[in-house]
């Protein structure tokens, strides 16, 4: 099944930092997701720190079933070392102004 756009795959996991964290991305990496750096400042002042409620890695695709594959796959591996995968989902994408302001919303640049 194709997406108009894209479809756009979460796996949230739990929280982890330094080596755990550098071995998660790696491992996601190779299944085509990015770990997200989500960063919390609360104010302009404060310096950033990483969240400590969850961690997650996200992915796109055209193809639901490629996508779903690759998805599986990256769930099965990161239990596999140890990770506790919180949650998954698969989103399809139909409106998306990056690729395409159709409501003409955005300044021209």
């Amino acid at each position: 099944m194709k997406s108009l756009l894209y479809y756009e795959c979460h796996v949230t996991i739990e929280p982890v930092f330094d080596r755990r964290l550098d071995n998660c991305k790696r491992l996601c990496a190779v299944w085509g997701f990015n770990v997200a750096d989500l960063l919390m400042q609360k104010r302009a002042e404060d310096s950033e720190e990483r969240s400590k409620h969850d961690t997650f890695a996200t992915s796109r695709g055209v193809d639901y079933d490629e996508l779903q594959a690759r998805m599986i796959t990256l769930v099965m591996i990161l239990q596999e070392h140890g990770f506790k995968v919180w949650r998954y989902k698969i989103e399809d994408t139909i409106v998306d102004s990056k690729i395409k302001d159709e409501l003409n919303l955005l300044e021209a640049k």
